[in-house]
């Protein structure tokens, strides 16, 4: 019976030293919780980086094409608007395909949307030195991941597949008075005259050229917003310049990155949304300083 009993207990104690108590369970779950919170942050930054990466290569990308053209056509500027102009130029993307592509069945409104923009890239004047659609489309584009709105003036913030909007004051839809710059040899600082914006409209595909009003250099202390810019990564936003370099920009001034942000379709032609220059002087200073025209080439 004694030995009966011994065995017994031997048995019980190594069944009770091959599990875990519940104050062991809780401590192990606690770890795994601090160690996600550690680790999530960072790759998040890494997944951020990874995109401004991707979308810094797009810009890029374009660049090359945009120089590319110029070599091509005695120097002229491609059309930065998105359909043709007065005289007559291809744009560098059509916002209306001709013809249009054939839209498989059962797609979606986000897969038309994105034929379509596709298409119209296809026709324009540089998919023959850019052949790859992906360089319309940053993967941080927050509006990718939403659902098409057939009414502009409905709910905000719209699908959108093109990330991009070539600058108005080259060769494009401009607002007046400035004068917009046809031929390469008219930008004189080409290091500091960007070509392609990040732009977030929310009512959809970002339509013509993305145009602001640059004020009176030197100090453009009259510059104001027209077009949205986008802050897709982080606080910053990529830029295509036209001596063929990419680079990300941090917006310093907390009014624009809000406004970059919103999904309000009335955030346009000097409504209550659009931060003035009191509200962001450092970041439309630097807007405006970048933006060719022929007053400020």
């Amino acid at each position: 019976m004694l030995y009966r009993s011994l065995s017994l207990r031997r048995r019980q104690g190594r069944s009770c030293a091959g599990g875990f108590t519940l104050i062991e369970l809780l401590v192990v779950v606690a770890i795994i919780a601090i160690l996600a919170g550690l680790l999530l942050p960072a790759l998040s930054k890494a997944k951020l980086k990874a995109m401004t990466a991707a979308c810094l290569s797009n810009q890029k990308q374009l660049c090359i094409a945009w120089t590319m053209y110029v070599d091509d056509n005695q120097g002229r500027i491609v059309n930065f608007d998105t359909a043709r102009n007065a005289t007559g130029d291809t744009p560098w993307l059509f916002a209306t395909p001709n013809p249009v592509p054939v839209i498989p069945p059962g797609s979606s409104p986000e897969d038309k949307d994105t034929l379509f923009l596709q298409q119209g890239f296809k026709q324009g004047a540089l998919w023959q030195y850019a052949p790859n659609v992906g360089v319309l489309h940053c993967p941080a584009d927050a509006r990718g991941k939403k659902a098409f709105v057939v009414n502009p003036a409905g709910p905000p913030g719209s699908f959108a597949y093109g990330s991009y909007a070539g600058v108005g004051g080259l060769n494009g839809a401009l607002y007046a008075p400035n004068t917009p710059i046809s031929k390469q040899s008219g930008i004189t600082h080409p290091s500091e005259r960007y070509l392609w914006v990040e732009e977030n409209d929310p009512r959809g595909e970002n339509r013509s050229s993305w145009v602001m009003a640059p004020g009176t250099a030197p100090t453009f202390t009259d510059s104001a917003f027209v077009d949205s810019v986008a802050s897709w990564h982080g606080a910053t936003s990529t830029f295509s310049w036209a001596d063929g370099h990419a680079e990300s920009h941090h917006w310093l001034d907390p009014a624009t990155i809000k406004y970059a942000l919103s999904d309000n379709p009335n955030k346009y032609f000097g409504g209550a949304v659009v931060p003035s220059y009191a509200q962001s002087p450092r970041d439309l200073l630097f807007l405006a300083r970048g933006y060719a025209t022929q007053q400020n080439p």
